[in-house]
């Protein structure tokens, strides 16, 4: 986990999900003040193109929440596990498939009051996996391929559940470069 946290920092919560931490800071004008944050495993996340015009939503649906919400398939990095290996294998277990090929998008490291990172991926050249989606106990899952059009137009509205992937979708559609990066990756191998 690269967020970092001062020496002297000491856990006052340790959760399932979540530690909370506590220090003292001097501040600009000798005062002191406690300061805290909370920490997390890091996550991963894969936007998956089906063809080059294609992506996977997951349409997600939760005990705890009171709609479902679109995302990209993804979840937490596992103690001992590369974001890498994470995001391959949220991909398998939530939509069945496995990815051929893969790239490292980007790494956004959050270092506000949540501190971890967010790993992003794209991947293609798709293939059924012989065992299929192997959903948890707390979550459906529904497959929803979206054409990039319409992933484009579910960004701008904040229609997705993560602001990093609707902003990697939007530098994708404008930025030139990174439309570059992305076609280059999406031609077939040896093409």
């Amino acid at each position: 986990m690269p967020y970092t946290l001062p020496p002297h920092a000491q856990r006052v919560f340790d959760g399932v999900l979540f530690n909370v931490w506590q220090w003292d800071q001097e501040l600009y004008d000798g005062s002191h003040a406690t300061y805290e944050c909370a920490t997390r495993h890091d996550s991963a996340s894969m936007i998956a193109f089906s063809d080059p015009k294609t992506i996977l939503l997951t349409e997600q649906e939760q005990p705890s929440r009171e709609k479902p919400f679109l995302d990209v398939p993804g979840g937490r990095v596992d103690k001992g596990e590369t974001a890498e290996h994470a995001a391959r294998r949220e991909f398998e277990e939530e939509t069945g498939l496995r990815v051929g090929r893969m790239r490292h998008f980007q790494t956004i490291p959050l270092e506000g009051s949540t501190r971890f990172s967010i790993s992003l991926f794209l991947g293609t050249d798709l293939t059924n996996h012989a065992e299929g989606s192997h959903t948890e106990p707390g979550e459906k899952i529904r497959l929803r391929p979206v054409p990039w059009e319409e992933a484009v137009r579910l960004s701008l509205n904040g229609a997705l559940r993560q602001a990093w992937v609707m902003l990697a979708i939007l530098r994708i559609e404008y930025d030139p470069e990174t439309r570059r990066m992305l076609d280059d990756f999406l031609k077939p191998s040896g093409a």
